[in-house]
């Protein structure tokens, strides 16, 4: 039979016993859910992880076609740069051609040289024409018609300095103080803006 001293320590065992157990379930307890939590949060931040992948890239599937629409775009403005530029060369070649049929030109010079007299308001004035213009046009033939046309006698002065032109004229005062120019560079860059705008409605409906 145990003494009381037995039964006194076998009690503080048990005890000790079941204190160690219980801190050994609530520390099992513990470590399970921690353990739980820590997989949420891991399956939670996966979750997130692959989401905002996915996010990010439909942003980039987004932005990639975005990006190659525009350059799309670019080609397809820079294709119908490229043809109407070629239009523009085409039309100042056939303006270049007409230029030498003669007798055609020369009533269209006597044109352009009426007009810069016309906007002088004067009865004389000084015409210039390029070079290939000074060698090949009967200048007097141009200022009998421009005079029949305004319908009273001029003083025409022919500069000898040629202009950098492919055609028309510059009519300048005697003086030099005022100057008209009536070249088929100026009217050819004026009409090129509305050119441009009726090529580009007549070839892709622009």
């Amino acid at each position: 039979m145990m003494s009381e001293t037995s039964v006194f320590t076998e009690d503080i065992l048990k005890a000790a016993r079941a204190k160690a157990q219980s801190i050994i379930s609530e520390a099992e307890t513990e470590a399970q859910r921690a353990t739980d939590e820590a997989r949420t949060g891991i399956s939670r931040e996966a979750a997130d992880i692959v989401r905002n992948a996915h996010g990010e890239a439909e942003s980039i599937k987004r932005r990639q076609i975005s990006e190659a629409r525009h350059l799309s775009k670019l080609r397809e403005q820079r294709e119908k740069n490229t043809i109407l530029s070629e239009v523009l060369d085409l039309t100042k070649k056939r303006v270049i051609e007409a230029t030498k049929q003669e007798g055609k030109y020369s009533t269209y010079l006597a044109g352009q040289v009426e007009d810069g007299i016309r906007e002088l308001g004067s009865d004389t004035a000084v015409v210039h024409l390029n070079t290939f213009d000074l060698k090949r046009i009967n200048r007097a033939d141009v200022e009998r018609e421009v005079a029949k046309r305004l319908g009273k006698s001029l003083k025409v002065e022919w500069a000898g300095e040629p202009i950098e032109a492919i055609g028309g004229a510059v009519i300048a005062s005697t003086d030099a103080k005022t100057r008209i120019v009536n070249t088929l560079d100026q009217k050819f860059d004026a009409l090129e803006p509305a050119l441009l705008i009726e090529a580009g409605k007549t070839l892709f409906g622009d």
